[in-house]
């Protein structure tokens, strides 16, 4: 009886190390390419000009308004990859959609293909407005 007792412990004590492991990797959290709040992501993206910032919104969407200095890939269009495969995989690129939902899909994509330095907006376009960031019209 006594050894099931620390067996039982033992195999608590492990899970436990192995729950914490995980939690603080982000292992689930940590979808498609690392997140980056408002604020930092627009810090970021603007640090060097050589930086991309890649609405993947719909046109409809984009003309609703978007970040400033951003290009557009539709990500709902079936050129997607093929748009994607034109871009310079040696640049660091800053991913948007409206609510995150196709930005993690999209990073995946990117990063199966390639591309080494990606970063998406943490709540997509709608986080940026609640955190009462600026969006441009298209001219």
């Amino acid at each position: 009886m006594n050894s099931l007792i620390k067996n039982n412990y033992l195999l608590i004590i492990i899970v436990s190390i192995g729950l914490l492991v995980i939690s603080s990797s982000n292992v689930f959290a940590q979808n498609g390419a690392p997140k980056l709040a408002p604020e930092q992501f627009k810090k970021e993206a603007n640090k060097k000009k050589k930086n991309i910032i890649l609405d993947i919104r719909t046109p409809e969407e984009v003309a609703e308004g978007h970040i400033e200095g951003a290009d557009f890939i539709n990500f709902l269009d079936e050129s997607f990859e093929e748009e994607l495969a034109k871009l310079d995989k040696k640049k660091t690129y800053y991913v948007y959609c409206r609510s995150a939902k196709r930005t993690i899909p999209a990073t995946e994509k990117m990063k199966e293909m390639g591309f080494k330095k990606v970063y998406m907006l943490e709540g997509g376009l709608n986080n940026w407005m609640e955190s009462g960031m600026k969006l441009v019209k298209p001219e």
